[in-house]
């Protein structure tokens, strides 16, 4: 056997008969295997961590959905009563118009006390009055002679709640028909109108 056959047998033999270094290189690989194993579980718990808090997001969002319909709801009713006050108080006969009887007192009474309580609610009524027509907060349903855009009569009075419209107000819009008033031209410097010059040199 030469020599170099002989060097390579005896390597062979120190590395088969090193038990420590196969116990260190089975080590190494374990432990890379449960480095791994562990960044994939806290991958996965992150990702059920965020899902978790995706669906609560999602279910006090719908909580508050369902609790602002349902308000809205009610609130709808409310208006809907506050105007048959109204129409009771408009439409009440003539001879019925005495503002000491008993009965209109009352009703006068319960209406103020159910618009006290939407104006606790945050419900407030839409000012229409020399308003020009606004599609946020208005619904033309019809046209009147007057001036183009500009609001001549309300159908139904239309409600806000805090920043949001609750009801919009049913109006009758002008068809143009009218012309607006012209706006009077500014005085001079001296405060006479601007014929004054004319007028001194006639």
């Amino acid at each position: 056997m030469s020599h170099d056959s002989q060097s390579t047998d005896q390597v062979d033999e120190v590395v088969e008969a090193d038990p420590e270094a196969e116990r260190s290189a089975g080590g190494l690989s374990e432990l890379e295997a449960l480095r791994e194993e562990s960044a994939r579980n806290y991958a996965g718990w992150q990702r059920a961590q965020a899902d978790f808090e995706n669906l609560k997001r999602r279910s006090a969002q719908d909580v508050r959905d369902r609790v602002q319909q349902s308000q809205r709801a009610i609130l709808l009713d409310l208006v809907d009563l506050a105007d048959d006050f109204e129409r009771a108080n408009r439409e009440a006969p003539a001879d019925e118009t005495d503002p000491d009887d008993p009965w209109r007192q009352g009703v006068e009474l319960i209406s103020q006390k159910l618009h006290a309580l939407l104006l606790r609610q945050q419900v407030k009524q839409i000012d229409t009055v020399d308003q020009s027509f606004d599609p946020e907060v208005h619904e033309a349903v019809g046209q009147l002679p007057g001036q183009h855009n500009e609001i001549v009569a309300v159908l139904r009075t239309g409600y806000t709640v805090g920043n949001r419209v609750l009801r919009a107000s049913q109006v009758m819009v002008g068809d143009g028909s009218i012309e607006a008033p012209e706006t009077p031209e500014p005085p001079d410097r001296t405060g006479n109108s601007g014929n004054s010059d004319n007028e001194a040199t006639e």
